[in-house]
């Protein structure tokens, strides 16, 4: 009996893997105990451990077991190397893919600022044509949209919500409009991002106790990854 022989507990401790994982690698040819016990007892020396590790670094390349199977029979440096630089060049088109997604999660949680003061220019007065009406109390429908006559336009343009004490008006601009009109120049802004009705009604809220009706608010087409799920407005202040 060879000594200084480690159980198959131990062995599946040492790389922090469960039992059951290495005995499917036995079944599958890759890896084989340094002895069996006349009780059944494995038993696993350094040679099956470096087998072992092996085998789990090209499980973690990607390789299926029966590539690595043919890798370690056929034992060839050559196809070792080519498997290396096939497997690195993956690697590297997935640490560009992961770049790009860390890329978008940063701007993602940029954008759950809630509140951020900006300014907002208009360059030239902007004539507006009103949609729909609405009581203040009264969410927008896709109904009200379709009775307006308008169709995309209204999701590929820029859409202002005029707010008053008791209603509020859906506008577009237009230059025979003559629902309301901005003036030219340069105004301070809130930018607001809320999922729901409760959470634009808290923020327009929070807004009022600092500006005076009506309150002229910009959709820009922001909607969360384009799902409409996320809202955007831009609340204008005073001119500065």
């Amino acid at each position: 009996m060879t000594v200084n022989l480690i159980t198959i507990s131990e062995l599946a401790n040492i790389f922090e893997i469960n039992q059951h994982t290495i005995r499917h690698y036995e079944e599958k040819g890759l890896l084989a105990p340094a002895e069996v016990s006349e009780n059944g007892y494995r038993k696993y020396g350094l040679t099956e451990a470096y087998k072992l590790s092996f085998v789990l670094f090209l499980r973690e390349l990607g390789l299926s077991l029966s590539e690595i199977n043919e890798l370690l029979e056929s034992g060839s440096k050559i196809d070792y190397t080519k498997v290396l630089m096939e497997r690195k060049l993956k690697i590297q088109e997935e640490k560009h893919r992961l770049d790009m997604l860390s890329q978008m999660v940063d701007e993602q949680i940029h954008l759950t600022t809630k509140i951020k003061e900006k300014t907002y220019d208009v360059k030239s007065p902007i004539r507006l044509k009103c949609l729909v009406r609405k009581q203040i109390t009264e969410n927008l429908t896709i109904l009200d949209l379709l009775e307006s006559g308008l169709k995309k336009e209204i999701f590929l343009g820029r859409v202002y919500y005029i707010i008053y004490e008791n209603f509020y008006d859906v506008c577009i601009e237009n230059k025979d409009g003559k629902a309301f009109e901005i003036d030219s120049g340069r105004y301070g802004m809130t930018v607001i991002e809320v999922n729901n009705e409760v959470e634009l009604n808290y923020e327009l809220e929070k807004i009022l106790l600092l500006q005076e009706l009506p309150l002229i608010t910009i959709e820009d087409n922001e909607r969360f990854l384009s799902s409409g799920e996320r809202l955007t407005l831009k609340v204008l202040g005073a001119q500065r």
